[in-house]
């Protein structure tokens, strides 16, 4: 054993202390019940105890002290470090050697296990890493080459083109620009929530206006849509959230929507009071082909991208992520359901409508 002396630190010492008195105050009860070699399992207990959840020096110290507690309370004369009897002091010296080295494996496999842990964690956080990289590397190129092009089109072949081609090109240039500035946005957002540095300021906002103006940054994406509203949005109470974030989730959803549903497909909004009067409920439907049951909660974990239903190789795993952490932050939730006729899929938003239950509420 390669133990070096040194002081236990505070964690060693509250163990050592609580263990052993609590095997102390055991041994004591069932002294007249046990026999003194079954005694000392109990002290062996709390050097287990140290091991598991202190470290091996705690155990050795544990072992120590068991040793001395127990000659002084339980062998003949009591209250003496003295042994008499040769079977007392036996049980004594097995026990001490016994508590060493079962405190030693059993702290050294715990040390072992803390170890593999911190690895299994690294390995995950470079998972995480590489899928960030991988999901930026796709999403940012993507619009990037978009625009280069373009531009490249209007620089070198202007005598060419129409004024058409022209408002065409320049259509697209500025259609995968706003698509490339919600990503970055989608980003910076969930920077700040895993950061908890997003602000939540808000003000009192009108359901209308939050759905009217999604739709229209998502002018381009929906243009070969319908989008149906189904609610009476001037009979609804107004929110006291921060519009920006609430509107940037409603973004979200439905360009995960737009992206799966099919060419002049129907997307439906809709918003309505729950039953309780407590909160209000957005809903967002597709035509797609639906997100399998199994995968229906993991489609808001950050970078998870299934290869079917609503979530493919091609998505980036953070917009609905990024949903349930803004709706989170206002006390609301989030989570998906099959359409109606067993078509496509549909997200349901919460938000509480009482300000004292808009506590925020962060999912592991």
């Amino acid at each position: 054993m390669s133990l070096t002396f040194r002081f236990p630190n505070r964690q060693e010492v509250l163990t050592l202390i609580i263990s052993n008195l609590a095997a102390l105050a055991v041994a004591w009860t069932l002294y007249t019940w046990l026999e003194l070699a079954n005694l000392s399992m109990i002290f062996l207990t709390a050097v287990l105890a140290c091991a598991i959840l202190a470290s091996s020096y705690a155990a050795l110290l544990s072992a120590v002290i068991g040793f001395i507690t127990f000659n002084f309370c339980f062998t003949v004369p009591k209250f003496s470090l003295l042994v008499y009897e040769r079977e007392q002091l036996l049980t004594l010296l097995f026990f001490l050697l016994i508590a060493t080295v079962v405190g030693k494996i059993a702290g050294d496999s715990r040390a072992r296990m803390l170890a593999l842990n911190a690895s299994r964690l690294a390995e995950e956080q470079e998972r995480l890493r590489s899928a960030l990289l991988a999901s930026v590397s796709h999403d940012l190129r993507t619009p990037l080459a978009s625009i280069i092009g373009a531009a490249s089109s209007l620089r070198t072949l202007d005598a060419q083109l129409s004024q058409e081609d022209r408002f065409e090109l320049l259509d697209g240039v500025l259609s995968e620009s706003e698509r490339l500035n919600r990503y970055i946005q989608n980003l910076l957002d969930m920077t700040r929530l895993g950061h908890g540095k997003l602000t939540i300021e808000r003000d009192w906002v009108a359901v209308d206006d939050l759905i009217s103006s999604a739709i229209k940054r998502l002018a381009s994406t929906l243009v070969h849509l319908k989008i149906e509203q189904q609610c009476s949005t001037y009979e609804l109470p107004l929110l006291y959230v921060n519009p920006a974030l609430i509107e940037q989730a409603l973004v979200n959803v439905l360009e995960n929507a737009a992206r799966f549903s099919p060419l002049n497909g129907v997307i439906k909004i809709a918003a309505t009071e729950s039953e309780d009067g407590q909160a209000l409920l957005f809903s967002v439907t597709d035509q797609g082909p639906g997100i399998p049951s199994e995968m229906r909660e993991r489609v808001f974990e950050m970078f998870f991208t299934g290869n079917q239903g609503d979530r493919n190789l091609h998505g980036s795993g953070l917009g609905l992520a990024i949903c349930r952490g803004m709706l989170g932050a206002h006390g609301g939730k989030i989570y998906a359901e099959t359409g109606p006729d067993g078509i496509g899929t549909q997200i349901i938003m919460t938000l509480p409508l009482s300000i004292e239950n808009q506590e925020p509420i962060y999912d592991a």
